[in-house]
């Protein structure tokens, strides 16, 4: 069956390339192969990136929003009693510290709206460019014919040579460009969607919204608990504003669920970025030893970019978008996430290599 469905993705494919280039133009065949293949990768980072908005869509369609209000209300309680059993129930007196001693609240909510989806689209663009960069200066191109047509034949077309495309080396490094973006492309869509059934089948009411009584929705119900005797967190968004968006606008009213906090898709996709940027930058091969002013500006280089999703688990904290337990889980999700594609990669470093079976030696990291 999955090599049926191979073939069907295959046809579609050549059929695509050659109305779009023409049966006679094998360089125009090459181009429009590569870039249906850019292509296909926006789309499926867009859609990952909206899953904030399509869990709303669902919650919106699906669910009366007064059950999906109570039952957002239901799972925060739990989770402020998972961590005051834990002892970890700290982020109201991490506000109120943050408040008193820091403060910067439009420079912190700024942060919290803007750096989010910045930062992650700069680390998939980049390593999506890379990708495209590395196929057109040093994949090969070979004429691909369907069934039994021999080369030549109208019906054929032109495409990147695939035999890459598996894993076939021993650590990241090793992996060419195109190989290094599909392991991180991967780790990244699986964590989103990760959180996205997390939205759909945990919705969680976010710390700042316990407390309130007087915030409503785009169709004017209650988004908040009105529990305001037994917490007292501050909406740092809807008191302060940021310089991006609040709340209250329209849009966001209309889009954003409210109730998509567990697990902290903030904490997954800045754990993600440091990620990359760690397995990018790669382990120092230069042979220069701890004496070395270079060794420590790269491992510099290298690990200083963990502060990222440091700042932003304090970021999510202090504005009481989230609990500890939201950025806790949401780094298990990236953790989950990594494992499944490690292993994928792994079995089919294996057995999937040009269809031969290969040593058990070969991972992909």
């Amino acid at each position: 069956m999955k090599r049926r469905f191979s073939t069907v993705l295959k046809q579609l494919k050549r059929n695509a390339v050659v109305k779009l280039a023409g049966a006679s133009n094998p360089q125009r065949q090459a181009v429009v192969s590569l870039l249906l293949v850019v292509l296909t990768e926006v789309a499926l980072l867009a859609l990952t990136f909206c899953t904030n908005f399509l869990s709303a869509f669902i919650h919106n369609t699906l669910e009366v929003f007064h059950d999906f209000r109570l039952r957002s209300l239901d799972n925060a309680q739990r989770i402020v009693s998972f961590e005051r059993t834990l002892g970890i129930f700290f982020e109201e007196p991490l506000q109120r510290w943050h408040e008193k001693h820091i403060g910067g609240w439009s420079f912190w909510n700024t942060y919290y709206a803007g750096v989010h989806p910045v930062v992650t689209v700069v680390f998939l663009v980049f390593i999506l460019m890379r990708m495209f960069a590395w196929k057109l200066k040093r994949v090969n191109w070979k004429q691909v014919s369907e069934g039994h047509r021999q080369s030549g034949d109208e019906d054929s077309y032109y495409a990147p040579d695939n035999s890459s495309a598996v894993v076939t080396r021993g650590s990241f490094n090793e992996m060419t460009a195109a190989q290094q973006y599909r392991f991180l492309r991967s780790v990244w869509v699986l964590g989103a969607w990760v959180a996205f059934f997390g939205f759909l089948f945990a919705p969680t009411m976010p710390p700042r919204l316990l407390p309130v009584c007087d915030f409503f929705n785009a169709q004017g119900a209650n988004v908040g608990a009105c529990l305001n005797t037994e917490f007292s967190f501050m909406d740092s968004i809807g008191l302060h504003g940021s310089l991006l968006w609040d709340w209250n606008d329209e849009s966001v009213k209309t889009l954003n669920n409210p109730y998509a906090a567990f697990p902290s898709q903030h904490t997954i996709f800045a754990a993600w970025c440091a990620l990359s940027w760690i397995h990018l930058v790669g382990p120092n091969v230069s042979g220069k030893g701890i004496a070395s002013a270079w060794f420590w500006v790269r491992g510099a280089m290298r690990w200083g970019i963990v502060l990222y999703p440091m700042v932003t688990i304090y970021c999510i904290i202090i504005t009481a978008n989230h609990y500890i337990a939201d950025a806790l889980f949401g780094l298990l999700a990236l953790a989950f996430s990594y494992a499944v594609v490690y292993f994928y990669y792994s079995y089919r470093s294996r057995h999937v290599v040009h269809g031969k079976e290969m040593p058990g030696t070969l991972l992909p990291y």
